[in-house]
């Protein structure tokens, strides 16, 4: 098993909260990733949309409507 197979299976064991938690602990590190290879933020994107289910249109909806919730 690889590290990325033993990380995946640990997160998954994980309740909701703490995975909202991990991944907000993460996220300085996505964000030196995707600023050393902004191409790759659209194909993370993409394929997080995808598995999910979601097209692009749905995602624009749904961000467009989270702004707007937060300025009231």
């Amino acid at each position: 098993m690889t590290a990325v197979d033993e990380l995946k299976e640990k997160f998954g064991n994980l309740t909701d909260e703490d995975k909202l938690t991990f991944m907000k602990s993460i996220m300085p590190s996505f964000c030196e990733a995707f600023r050393k290879n902004p191409p790759s933020m659209m194909l993370f994107c993409q394929d997080m949309m995808k598995s999910c289910g979601v097209k692009m249109e749905g995602m624009m909806k749904m961000m467009v409507g989270m702004m707007n919730a937060g300025k009231g």
